[in-house]
Parts: structure tokens; sequence; C-alpha cells
């Protein structure tokens, strides 16, 4: 069906209610009592929550509940966590505040304080791969091996000195592979080949940089939580953020009318999506998480920087 439009004129069915500005998206949402939340993020690339304090916050007219993440299920290792008690990343939530408005909920947040243990960290992929370095998280996980059958498992690897050392300062270093697959004869098609590069790469991250941030806003009816989210997918979401919420997925209605941008960043639920759920569900109200521009940079997505060493024959 797709290729019957190739070179044809034709209307994308969402275009006009975008152009007109009739299309609703997550953050359009409003529903009466609704309350606003705003993240608590962490200021540093890795460190652990010993203690949160959120007495004063709670003193201010208007600020309702705070959530920590003593109050929502921890994920899977390896998998990001809805509320970190272990930060890796400056911006990664490890607490939100809601309030009867967002300048309220932001204010809030300056009141909160949060007893912080430092922690080594990396931001080189290839230092955390040195003997004896420190890895992106404090339970032994430096890499992430993502198998054919699906799924994805952190694991612990380190290369030895001498791995480096053969490496040199011009090329990236080789050392045991997590994982390794071959198709045909591959030394016999260098021993054919005319020019044969080997060659070092190194690609920058890129933020996907949607124009509608990863919005949210959720309520409970009759025992069914409604989310409005923005995302590329409506029952490939599904079942994701029914485990989230620790629900049926029948018990989850999922709305997304539209979809400002995702690029893939937007095609798996991410864990920011239920905060908001689970706020809602500490206040039995309505509760709305806006993400600003600077959070997105934080949360969103993005195509991971890449260092890789390629070897390559031509005939």
């Amino acid at each position: 069906m797709t290729y019957k439009l190739i070179g044809q004129d034709f209307t994308p069915p969402d275009v006009v209610a975008k152009v007109t500005g009739k299309a609703k998206y997550a953050e359009d949402i409003r529903a009466e009592g609704m309350l606003f939340c705003r993240l608590l993020s962490s200021p540093m690339p890795h460190g652990r929550v010993r203690n949160i304090d959120a007495r004063e916050a709670l003193k201010m007219d208007g600020v309702v509940a705070v959530l920590t993440p003593d109050d929502v299920p921890a994920m899977a290792p390896g998998q990001p966590p809805i509320l970190a008690r272990e930060a890796k990343f400056v911006g990664e939530p490890v607490a939100a505040v809601a309030a009867v408005n967002e300048t309220l909920a932001h204010d809030a947040i300056e009141r909160i304080r949060v007893d912080w243990e430092e922690l080594p960290f990396t931001v080189d992929p290839l230092q955390t791969l040195y003997p004896g370095s420190p890895n992106a998280v404090s339970d032994g996980i430096n890499v992430s091996v993502m198998s054919f059958q699906g799924g994805e498992n952190g694991r612990q690897l380190k290369w030895t000195a001498a791995d480096f050392a053969r490496a040199g300062d011009d090329q990236l270093p080789l050392g045991k592979a997590e994982m390794e697959w071959s198709y045909g004869d591959i030394e016999a098609g260098f021993k054919e080949a005319k020019l044969v590069l080997d060659e070092s790469f190194v690609v920058a991250s890129n933020a996907h940089h949607s124009m509608e941030p990863r919005t949210a806003m959720a309520y409970w009816d009759n025992g069914k939580c409604f989310l409005y989210g923005s995302s590329q997918s409506q029952t490939f979401m599904m079942p994701g953020l029914a485990g989230m919420l620790g629900i049926k997925p029948e018990d989850l209605v999922y709305i997304a009318e539209f979809c400002g941008g995702g690029f893939g960043s937007k095609g798996n639920p991410y864990p920011y999506m239920v905060i908001p759920a689970y706020m809602s569900k500490k206040t039995k109200t309505p509760v709305m998480l806006r993400i600003s521009r600077a959070e997105e940079y934080a949360l969103g997505n993005a195509r991971n920087g890449f260092q890789g060493r390629i070897k390559l024959g031509f005939r």
C-alpha cells in the first residue's frame, strides 16, 4: 500500500490537525483537580541517595506529595529505574513533587534536601574496560549484551593492560569480545582482497531531540490506569507500561492521539511515563508530568556515541 503513494500527491492523515493546532498532545490534556509534577534530578554523574528529606517542601501551601524511590518498584538489573536510588548520569530523576501548579512544584524541589554519597564514574567506555577502572554502576556492570532472541543482560568485562599496550596510540585496543559471530570465510576474503584497511573510528552521540518532549499525564478510575503519553506505537507500549505499573494490560488505557516526533526514541515504553501514574495513585488525583526541554536532553533517548575498529577488504 505504501509503495502506491511514491510519486503521488497525498495528504497524511495527521497533517491537517497538526498545522491547524487541533492536534492534542499529552501536554494538552487537562482534568478537574489535576496536579502538576516536577522532577528532582541528580546533580552528579554517579551517586547513591542515602536519604531524601522533603519535610520543608511538604510544609509549603499547595504542595501535595513527594514521590521517592521507596514509592515505586525497583526495575530489573540493567534496566533504567523509575526513580533512581543510584543515579548514573547528571539529570537522572531521584524524586518527584506534585503541587497545584507547576511553579510551586518547581519551587518545592529547592526545599528538598538529598544526602548524597558520591561514587566513582567514567564517561569513556574504553576506560571502564581497563583493569581496575570504575564501572558505570556499582554492582559490577559495565557492558550490556543484547541477545538475538531478545532481552538484554548487564555483565562485567575487563580487558588486560597488554591489550591496550598492543594497540599503541593510533588504534583502539582489541580485547576479549563479549559476543562474536561470523558469516563465510573471513580470512579467505582478506587474502583475496586487493586492499585491506584496519581503522579506528569514533561517532559522537546525537540526541533525537523530538519537538514534543516525553510529557505524560495519568489518573486512575475504577481500578484502571488512564495514561496519556507521547509514543510512536500504541500496542507495543502496553506490556512494558503495565509491567512497570504492576497491573494487567487490560487494566491500562493508553492514549497517544498524536506524536510530536520520536525517530526511534519513543518506540519503547520509558520508565518516566509511569511517574505521574504512581503520583496519581498516591494523591488520588490526576497528575501531569511535563518534561522541560533541558530535561528532554537528559532523559530523552539518544543515538549512543560509538567507538569502534573495523577491518575492511576490497576487491
